[in-house]
């Protein structure tokens, strides 16, 4: 499979096979896969829980001196700060755990990695998982305080269903993730899963689990999806994520003046302003990531933050405090809008977002 691989271009990420507790007791594979040009990374371990850490150490330590310091490892973390099978945490008790004591020991790049899949389904009614943004909140907080040291942030994008997940049935379900996800000024995503799981009970992937691969229609909203990321990532990963926003929007306010999205109160340091602007409001809920970039410019992702199926098209309105233009990226696309006395409408179909 790597040297398949290798002859049509793809990077691969080698899984160790080992999670949780690691209760299978699996042992190291300890191949120098080195050899293989298409092996970009190593996860090390699947969500691990505190007490295996010392474990996973090991483990770093002993591929470390395999690749002589020279592989990328990673290790995914469990969104749910799991000391132990029966023991969870807060999340900055965790991160500095997982940065002390597996971050700190990788050369390189240092992934701060989880996974939420906040599209959910309950009896019959499509929700967003409201933990998910507070979740990327901390893991961007902590990638922020450890860039310097080579820090990145990774998401995972669900791309399957559950007995609580529900099925990915658009494009939308798909953009609406990954913009969200870089509102919090993700360095990278990993669609979970690619191949459609053997277990029962799950549903969708990308590609069917029997030995056609056949694409399934996920396969192909991926693929527009990554052409459109890729066509403009070059300019978001040349800003620094310094902040996240939720704006209430002014259409759910106006029917309840109380009315507060769920997902934001969860928002542990939000900003109470951009940089940028003198103010800003929306139609519907969204969310913005502020960013600069190494010449003090001001960047902003903007999220239409409504659930995916409600197709709720969202306009958000800023008064920015100097500018007469703004390039906008939308849908990987580069377009200069004028702004007239510092003001700019953005209009935003379901799903959409953009890097302004």
């Amino acid at each position: 499979q790597l040297r398949y691989c290798e002859e049509v271009g793809l990077k691969a990420i080698v899984g160790m096979d080992t999670s949780l507790d690691n209760t299978a007791g699996v042992q190291l594979d300890e191949t120098d896969y080195s050899s293989f040009p298409a092996v970009d990374m190593i996860n090390v371990w699947d969500e691990p829980y505190g007490n295996v850490f010392e474990d996973c150490a090991k483990r770093i330590d002993r591929l470390n001196e395999i690749y002589d310091n020279n592989m990328t490892l990673y290790v995914n973390q469990s969104p749910y700060n799991p000391l132990s099978a029966t023991t969870l945490t807060d999340n900055e008790t965790f991160l500095n755990k997982v940065y002390d004591e597996l971050l700190s020991k990788m050369p390189g790049r240092k992934i701060f990695s989880t996974d939420v899949y906040p599209l959910l389904e309950s009896y019959g009614s499509y929700e967003l998982d409201t933990g998910w943004l507070g979740k990327m909140e901390a893991y961007a907080n902590f990638t922020k305080k450890y860039r310097s040291e080579g820090a990145e942030f990774h998401m995972f994008i669900q791309s399957y269903s559950d007995d609580r997940r529900r099925d990915i049935l658009s494009k939308d379900d798909i953009t609406f993730q990954v913009y969200t996800d870089m509102a919090f000024g993700i360095n990278g995503f990993t669609y979970f899963t690619y191949r459609k799981s053997f277990l029962g009970g799950f549903g969708g992937g990308c590609v069917e689990n029997d030995v056609s691969c056949k694409p399934t229609e996920v396969y192909y909203w991926a693929q527009e999806t990554n052409e459109a990321i890729n066509k403009f990532d070059h300019v978001y990963l040349s800003f620094d994520w310094n902040g996240v926003m939720g704006v209430n929007g002014k259409n759910n306010v106006a029917d309840d003046p109380e009315y507060e999205n769920a997902s934001f109160m969860n928002l542990a340091t939000p900003l109470k302003e951009l940089d940028c602007a003198k103010s800003v409001s929306a139609t519907e809920d969204t969310i913005i990531g502020q960013f600069k970039d190494k010449d003090g410019r001001d960047g902003l992702m903007v999220t239409n933050f409504s659930e995916p199926t409600t197709g709720l098209r969202d306009v958000v309105s800023f008064e920015f405090k100097k500018a007469n233009r703004a390039i906008v990226y939308r849908n990987g696309e580069r377009k200069i809008y004028e702004v007239k006395k510092n003001k700019l409408d953005l209009k935003l179909a379901c799903g959409e977002g953009v890097f302004v």
